[in-house]
């Protein structure tokens, strides 16, 4: 009989390899340009605040604001659900927002948020070139409970890329696995992509 100690770290090992979905192009792959060495820089620029569209479904309207808590910022920085907090939406009609992203070299890329011409967020993104789209180092990974006995775990990760219409495409892979006593399994696990476009005219957007 295998001792309970040896059971769980052979348990988490299993978890820690299996947990989570991969990413798919399945989506997008007609759209996008596959990012190089020699094309990277194409990042640069600066960014609609909210998704012009949601590859696969349908937005109903202009700024997506259908989709929950979809903004540029948080789908690139990742936070974890729990920490999400939503941009005041009275704010965000009366004020104009944008995301500039700088590609500081191959591994970096600076983001910084505009409120009008004030910048209310500035951080770095850590990442790196694979497979034509920028893979971000920010996964979010945690377990509750014994996973797969009495628990669960959560996982989430991002990756950028660009349109053929020098778009930002911003492709999410997330799952949220669990069981009870490995019997009722429960869950579910995702790739969403969004698109959003260049802030050639912002206040347009807006109107």
């Amino acid at each position: 009989m295998i001792p309970i100690r040896i059971f769980t770290l052979l348990l988490l090992a299993f978890v820690c390899t299996s947990c989570g979905v991969s990413f798919s192009k399945k989506e997008f792959r007609k759209d996008y340009v596959k990012l190089t060495e020699s094309n990277i820089n194409q990042l640069n620029g600066e960014y609609l605040f909210y998704p012009s569209k949601r590859y696969g479904k349908p937005s109903k309207n202009k700024r997506a604001s259908d989709i929950r808590y979809a903004n540029l910022y948080q789908e690139i920085v990742n936070e974890s659900y729990n920490n999400k907090k939503q941009f005041d939406s009275a704010r965000s009609d009366r004020n104009v927002y944008k995301v500039k992203l700088d590609l500081i070299n191959k591994q970096l890329i600076k983001l910084q948020v505009y409120e009008n011409d004030s910048i209310i967020r500035d951080t770095m993104l850590v990442g790196k070139l694979k497979k034509g789209m920028f893979y971000l180092d920010n996964k979010y990974f945690k377990c509750h409970g014994v996973p797969y006995i009495f628990g669960g775990c959560q996982s989430s990760k991002r990756r950028i890329g660009l349109s053929k219409n020098k778009t930002l495409i911003v492709n999410e892979a997330a799952s949220n696995e669990g069981a009870l006593l490995i019997v009722l399994a429960a869950g579910y696990s995702y790739n969403a992509s969004y698109e959003y476009s260049r802030a050639v005219d912002v206040s347009s957007f807006y109107n």
